[in-house]
C-alpha cells in the first residue's frame, strides 16, 4: 500500500476500483460523452471510474486515523467479498439533478447487495471517528451507487449527453452517426478499494481484493 502526503484539504472517499479492462470500458464511455457534449471534466481531472461508498471530513493531522480506518475496513470488506473482487452489474443510464450522468447499478441483482453491505460497513466504521460528508448523499438511507459518465454538466451538455444515451440506448432504431459504436457496459470488475482525496482528487492509498 502506497501512501503519499495530502494537501489541505478535509474531504475524503472511499471507493470501489475496477480492474484495468472494465476501467478502459468505462472511460472509453466518458471519453465519447465528453466529445459529444464538450464537458471532459473526468477525464481532464485524472478521476479514474469509480463507485463511491462513502465521504468523510477530517483534518489534514487525521490522515494516519483515516487510512488505519481504511485499512481496518478493507480488512472487512474482504471478509465479506473473499479475495477476488465482484463483477458489479449495470441497469443503464440515469443522471442527478440535470448535472451528472452516470451508470446505475442493477438493484435486483447480488452484487446491489454486495454493494449495500460494504457501504453499512464503512458507515459502521468511519461515522464513530468522521463526519460524514455534507451532502450526507453517501449514509445508507440515502445512498444510491453508481459509477459517473459525466459530471458538472451545464444544462446544454446535460441535454446533449441525455438524447445521445436515449439513442444508444434505443434497440428499436438503428445507430448511426456518433452513436453507431457506441455500448455502455452490463457489468464491471471490483477489483480494489480506494482511498482519495475529493479536490484535488487524489488517490492516498489502495487496496486490492
Amino acid at each position: 500500500m502506497q501512501n503519499i502526503l495530502t494537501p489541505k484539504h478535509s474531504t475524503y472517499t472511499v471507493s470501489l476500483c475496477f480492474d484495468g479492462a472494465a476501467a478502459q470500458r468505462l472511460v472509453d464511455a466518458q471519453k465519447r460523452l465528453a466529445q459529444i457534449c464538450g464537458n471532459n471534466f473526468l477525464i481532464e481531472h485524472s478521476v479514474p471510474p469509480h463507485v463511491t461508498l462513502g465521504a468523510f471530513h477530517a483534518e489534514p493531522g487525521a490522515l494516519p486515523k483515516l487510512q488505519k480506518a481504511f485499512d481496518g475496513f478493507a480488512q472487512a470488506a474482504r471478509g465479506v467479498l473473499g479475495e477476488r473482487g465482484f463483477d458489479l452489474e449495470f441497469a443503464g443510464a440515469d443522471s442527478f439533478l440535470d448535472k451528472v450522468v452516470f451508470l446505475a447499478a442493477k438493484k435486483d441483482s447480488p452484487s446491489f447487495v454486495s454493494l449495500k453491505t460494504l457501504n453499512e460497513i464503512l458507515h459502521q466504521k468511519f461515522l464513530p471517528l468522521f463526519e460524514a460528508g455534507s451532502n450526507k448523499n453517501y449514509l445508507p438511507e440515502r445512498w444510491l451507487p453508481h459509477a459517473a459518465l459525466a459530471v458538472k454538466l451545464r444544462p446544454d451538455q446535460f441535454k446533449k449527453c441525455v438524447a445521445f444515451l436515449a439513442h444508444a440506448s434505443d434497440c428499436s432504431a438503428p445507430l448511426l452517426g456518433p452513436a453507431s459504436d457506441f455500448v455502455l457496459p452490463q457489468s464491471s470488475r471490483v477489483a480494489a478499494l480506494s482511498l482519495a482525496l475529493c479536490k484535488p482528487y487524489t488517490e492516498l492509498c489502495r487496496a486490492a481484493f
